[in-house]
């Protein structure tokens, strides 16, 4: 597999002019994320205006009956649509059912809570328009960084985490829930069957992505609610690990 590359945010937003970029749906899975929306909602128009970029939103909602739905459509966007997924939870496969309703020739993967920033979401579409197969808002390389309060023990846990998904890719940020590909790449790939939360390295291994460059992020503290990283989750990526471990290796689906 091709090392991952890290391509430096500064060169690739001053090389590339706003209209060669691609067409972008940017899919937000959610669980009772209302408060954030707003927001959320209010810096992609900012971006999409300052770069004039063909955007628009798909917000993949777990049925969480918390006003979101109504924070969408009060916000006036008329580029950003809810999809309320019912008798189901879980951020991979709210991404997963929300591909079918993507328009744009790529598509960016983000949280709802303000951790990832939006402004990066130009840089990421230069990396695909540059010939990439998909780009990644890394916190781990030169340049990226998380919150200062993030924590010791959670930042343990994403270490580990990534050091277990190495033989699956070189990223040094596999763990990544900000990241952009090709639509046709995803959807002409093995059927998508993941588990817990981790979509990119579901569609590195399904989709065969073997161009990938990371760029430096910095991963916010969410803004509202609370995390959805529970124990169950964390066995869950353990889970998809040995069945993404079985179809890379061989060793049976």
């Amino acid at each position: 597999m091709r090392g991952a590359t890290v391509l430096s945010e500064n060169r690739m937003s001053t090389d590339v002019a706003p209209a060669e970029l691609p067409s972008v749906t940017v899919v937000v899975p959610t669980y009772r994320e209302a408060p954030n929306l707003p927001l959320l909602l209010a810096r992609l128009a900012r971006v999409r205006a300052a770069s004039k970029l063909d955007l628009d939103v798909v917000v993949v909602d777990d049925d969480s009956r918390d006003g979101l739905v109504e924070a969408v459509a009060d916000s006036g966007y008329d580029w950003a649509r809810v999809v309320v997924r019912r008798g189901r939870r879980g951020l991979s496969e709210a991404v997963v059912d929300g591909l079918p309703h993507c328009r744009g020739d790529a598509l960016v993967v983000m949280d709802a809570d303000l951790s990832h920033p939006p402004e990066t979401i130009p840089v990421l579409l230069d990396g695909l328009a540059r010939g990439r197969q998909a780009v990644v808002g890394s916190r781990y390389v030169a340049g990226g960084r998380t919150h200062d309060h993030w924590g010791v023990l959670r930042a343990l846990n994403s270490r580990i985490a990534a050091l277990l998904a190495r033989p699956l890719t070189p990223l040094k940020d596999p763990m990544a829930g900000f990241f952009a590909v090709w639509r046709r790449d995803v959807m002409a790939a093995a059927p998508l069957r993941p588990l817990g939360y981790k979509i990119l390295l579901e569609m590195i291994v399904k989709c065969e992505l073997r161009d990938i460059a990371e760029v430096p992020i910095v991963f916010d503290n969410r803004r509202f609610g609370r995390s959805k990283l529970t124990v169950k989750q964390r066995m869950l990526y353990l889970a998809h690990l040995v069945r993404l471990y079985r179809h890379r290796f061989g060793a049976g689906r």
